[in-house]
């Protein structure tokens, strides 16, 4: 379809265009201007990090350790619309009776799904999403109704949201400081009963054993070496378990990160894919052994399912879905691969950590060891004096481990603290309500852009799918004969009696007649049988107005009315009806002198249907019918005869084999339909001698007469004429002669 193809179609379609457009267009206006008004709730949040803070600790270490602004964004951006935080909320609203959806879920929803139900509602209406350029998180929340209720209550959901947003995010803080807190507390009320218990027992020992004297220098100086290598120990062994529990919760996440799709110490960045060369190789095979056994069940002489042959095939026909049941559908022909930075993160944690274990292994031994030796040098002192050394070294130790626990706990409660508040979220905005613009001009702008779009591709579309002949070209493509003449469509279709035109119409009659005044050898004699394969094609129009053309052309014409069952002819004449004609002449009721009727056009004469046959074709048929026309050839120069549908009777057959010449008539639109290649295949049947076809009604954009003359004729015509309702084409408005059928007539 070339350019100018396409915008004729357009401009002829122009309807279903503006019909689709504009049905698109108002139902889309109409459903948002329908549409309850919106209401959302909105904040806008931003997470601040203190400076002692080296990481961030909503994740456990170290997957933040080297987290940029977008991620940090959205870690938050999933805190606040996980599942956690939304149920809290939905669980605090539900019943509050300030959120109207709530008590819509209560009453269509079972009790036991109603949790779920709510949070799913709650994130249908959610939306949460960084500003670009900043380090701000919007959090918008979406409700329907009027401006008393909905802004109250968008504005509550979002003060309730935020208040458990920021309740879970306190708690993902202090997460990895509440662990070492906890140990060491337990740890300290330990040692506080380990202190009292030892204290005990050196009072109870001093009271039973009076005699006991105070230790030495040297026995104080080796108690107090003893003791400050138990509490060094003590507090290595401490480190060594804090080691060995960082060792233990980086080797898990490790496996974790190795677990995860994409993990690993390398990460895959890119892929190339293509499909497995065995199984488009086993596919070919498999419909090869397909087309050998329909082969084989389409032979004259069909095997049976026992056949040696058929079952070979079979059985290779399993073997090879088997085969490709086995096959992978496509293969990683060409991968790319990275490193995994939090692999390698966890990676060099880990690596620290095992160097700490290890440190703090070897020291808990140097020190174990140089307790042995202290203690050895201890067994040497009396009986009662050691135990007394021994009771008062465990009460020295015990306090020492509270003094030491007791500033262990302080410095976990104080990181505890930190850790809590390195991270915290300040609203910047809100919460609060706002109505939401409906965008309506940009929605219907949008909905009429796409409708024109797609409205205008469907006229193409039509255009493509579209089998009716237009244009002459077209016409002679279908029938295989030329094309003569192409007659435009216009409001009056009948020439004028009383005066000569000067319109496209009468021009293309002039073609037309001229057509076949130089027709000599095409011609069989002068009579031309005026025929059409569908009732409607404009037959008795063309006859008439040829008949008009040729006659003012200076041709002797004789026109008749061929269609016996339903003549019409004589309207378009004016002639009387009752008056004797071919049936008459046919039938010897009447001679050709009584039947020939005079009309008002010089030149030409008309013959009647006459009186109604019982059977038109026999009378059609019969030699009076030669004899007539054989009559008339003598003292006519044309014999013009209207005929009947060619699919629908017989007569237009006989009445074109008996004249000698057929001119088909074809209305613009209509294809190659079922009546028209009857009509063809029989005429062809009978040897017919097909003059040419008249290409009817053709549209005006269609019409190479209409263009040229509206263009360069028209004007100069008027001028002349002095004339202008005479030489336009007549107005669509305008009122038409009921005696003159137009060409879109049911009939004609």
């Amino acid at each position: 379809m070339t350019l100018w193809q396409a915008i004729k179609l357009l401009k002829r379609r122009w309807w279903i265009v503006a019909l689709a457009t504009g049905v698109v267009t108002g139902a889309v206006f109409a459903y948002y201007y329908t549409q309850p008004r919106e209401w959302e709730g909105f904040a806008v949040i931003a997470e601040y990090r203190s400076l002692q803070a080296n990481r961030t600790v909503i994740y456990p270490d170290p997957y933040s350790l080297q987290v940029d602004l977008i991620t940090r964004l959205q870690n938050i951006a999933n805190v606040v619309g996980s599942y956690s935080v939304l149920l809290s909320t939905w669980r605090e609203i539900k019943d509050s009776g300030q959120w109207e959806p709530a008590e819509r879920i209560k009453q269509t929803v079972p009790p036991n799904e109603q949790d779920y139900a709510g949070v799913v509602d709650l994130v249908r209406r959610l939306e949460i999403k960084p500003i670009p350029n900043t380090e701000y998180l919007s959090v918008v929340v979406k409700t329907q109704g009027d401006i008393e209720v909905a802004p109250r209550q968008a504005q509550y959901f979002m003060e309730v949201l935020l208040r458990k947003f920021q309740e879970h995010y306190s708690e993902l803080n202090a997460q990895t400081a509440n662990p070492s807190r906890q140990f060491v507390e337990d740890q300290y009320r330990i040692a506080q009963r380990e202190y009292e218990r030892a204290t005990r027992q050196l009072s109870e020992f001093l009271n039973q054993n009076k005699d006991v004297i105070q230790s030495q220098n040297q026995t104080n100086i080796l108690l107090q070496s003893i003791s400050r290598v138990e509490l060094q120990l003590y507090d290595a062994e401490l480190a060594r378990q804090s080691a060995a529990a960082q060792v233990a919760r980086l080797q898990q996440q490790l496996r974790q990160e190795e677990r995860r799709p994409g993990g690993g110490p390398k990460r895959e960045l890119s892929y190339v894919e293509r499909r497995n060369p065995v199984v488009e190789r086993l596919e070919q095979e498999l419909a090869a052994a397909y087309n050998q056994r329909a082969e084989i069940m389409s032979r004259e002489n069909r095997p049976g399912p026992n056949n040696p042959e058929v079952q070979r095939i079979e059985a290779r026909i399993k073997e090879i879905e088997k085969q490709l049941a086995e096959q992978e559908a496509s293969i990683i022909d060409a991968r790319t691969t990275g490193i995994n930075t939090i692999y390698d993160s966890l990676y060099a944690e880990y690596v620290r950590a095992q160097r700490e274990l290890s440190v703090a292994d070897k020291r808990v031994a140097e020190l174990r060891r140089q307790l042995q030796e202290l203690r050895s040098r201890l067994e040497g002192l009396p009986e009662k004096q050691r135990i007394a050394d021994e009771l008062l070294l465990k009460v020295q130790l015990a306090e020492g481990k509270v003094r030491l626990l007791k500033q262990k706990l302080d410095e976990a409660i104080t990181r505890e603290n930190e850790l809590r508040t390195a991270g915290f979220v300040k609203i910047i905005d809100g919460p609060a309500a706002r109505p939401v613009d409906k965008r309506i001009p940009l929605r219907v702008a949008l909905a009429f852009a796409l409708s024109l779009i797609l409205s205008t591709g469907l006229v193409l579309l039509l255009g493509q799918v579209d089998q009716g002949v237009y244009t002459p070209s077209q016409a002679e493509a279908l029938f295989g004969v030329p094309v003569i003449a192409a007659l435009p469509r216009v409001t009056r279709a009948l020439l004028a009696r009383d005066r000569t035109e000067h319109t496209p119409l009468s021009a293309s009659y002039q073609l037309l007649s001229t057509s076949l005044m130089e027709a000599n050898g095409r011609l069989n004699g002068p009579a031309v049988a005026i025929t059409g394969a569908d009732p409607d094609v404009g037959r008795t129009t063309v006859a008439y107005n040829l008949a008009l053309t040729l006659a003012r052309d200076g041709a002797r014409v004789v026109l008749i009315d061929g269609d016996l069952r339903n003549p019409q002819l004589h309207r378009l004449v004016r002639a009387d009806i009752n008056h004797p004609g071919l049936s008459d002449i046919l039938q010897g009721r009447a001679t050709l002198e009584q039947a020939v009727q005079q009309t008002a056009i010089e030149g030409l004469v008309f013959i009647g249907a006459g009186s109604p046959p019982e059977n038109p074709v026999r009378l059609l048929r019969s030699p009076q019918m030669h004899e007539l026309l054989n009559t008339l050839k003598k003292v006519a120069d044309f014999i013009i005869i209207d005929t009947p549908s060619a699919s629908t009777f017989a007569d237009s057959t006989v009445i074109g084999l008996a004249a000698g010449n057929v001119l088909i008539v074809h209305a613009a639109g209509q294809g190659m339909t079922d009546a028209t290649r009857e009509m063809l295949s029989r005429l062809k049947q009978h040897n017919a001698n097909v003059v040419g076809v008249v290409l009817n009604k053709v549209r005006l954009d269609d019409s190479v007469v209409y263009r040229h003359f509206q263009k360069g004729y028209q004007r100069a015509l008027e001028t002349r004429n002095g004339a202008t309702e005479r030489a336009a084409l007549p107005a669509a408005s305008s009122r038409v002669d009921d005696s003159e059928p137009e060409q879109t007539t049911p009939r004609d």
